[in-house]
Parts: C-alpha cells; structure tokens; sequence
C-alpha cells in the first residue's frame, strides 16, 4: 500500500492533494487523535513500530515517507 492511500483514507482527503511537502497540521481534518489514528494505520500496514521522537518529527508526509523508509518499509 502506497502512503498516500494511508493519509486520503485517515483524512478523507483526495490522493491527488497529498504532496510529501503538505504539512499534516495543513489538513483540515487534522488534529492529534487523526495524528495517532495515521501513525497507528502506517504502523500496522508497514509492521514497523515509532519510536516517540519519530512521531513526534512527524509533521509532513515527507516526514512520515523518510522514517517509514529508514525502518525498511517501502512507502
């Protein structure tokens, strides 16, 4: 699964939309329980687990694509 189909589906939001530069406090349907609920979402689907300081780094898809790929996942 791509990370762009994790973030359209977490905040019912269009794939198109979703650039690594789109801040995730930028999303209207942001807020921190949609922050936990992705970050648990990209855990399951990547079976990898995040460390406090990764999540929160976390502030951009960017962000979200480079730790998921430093833990060997494909994003």
């Amino acid at each position: 699964m791509k990370l762009e189909v994790v973030v359209a589906e977490t905040f019912h939001i269009s794939q198109d939309s979703i650039k690594d530069e789109l801040a995730l406090q930028n999303i209207p349907a942001w807020d921190s329980m949609t922050h936990i609920v992705l970050i648990m979402r990209i855990e399951e689907v990547w079976n990898i687990q995040f460390s406090g300081d990764e999540i929160a780094d976390m502030k951009t898809v960017g962000d979200a694509r480079r730790v998921i790929l430093s833990h060997g996942g494909l994003a």
